[in-house]
């Protein structure tokens, strides 16, 4: 049995995981765009390789964005049906989830702007 609270907890911090997850995706579209930009023009086949693997990383982590956030909103639209049912589990998981995307977007956004400044 799930109280009230918790339920709103529950709730309250999935949607925070969806604005979080929001604003990476704006950081990684800024982050491809600046990509473009810094590759404008540049032949060198060795950092034509490296302006490939961020583009496709880039492109790998919005995917993962779009089906985490999809995942938290199948779990949040679950827990509405079934407000007294525990979700604690799936919600635990899901938290593991967008912590480990969470760090693997900074990493990537780390790596890249010491790229850029390479």
């Amino acid at each position: 049995m799930v109280t009230e609270a918790e339920h709103k907890a529950l709730l309250t911090e999935s949607e925070q995981w969806r604005e979080k997850l929001r604003a990476y995706r704006t950081v990684i579209n800024d982050l491809r765009d600046k990509l473009y930009g810094y590759a404008a023009g540049k032949s060198d086949s060795e950092f034509l390789k490296e302006v490939e693997h961020y583009h496709n990383q880039f492109h790998i982590q919005l995917i993962n964005i779009h089906d985490l956030k999809h995942e938290i909103k199948n779990h949040v639209v679950e827990a509405g049906h079934h407000p007294n049912f525990g979700h604690r589990i799936p919600h635990h998981n899901l938290e593991m989830q967008v912590n480990s995307l969470l760090e693997d977007l900074e990493k990537l956004k780390n790596d890249f702007q010491n790229f850029l400044s390479a």
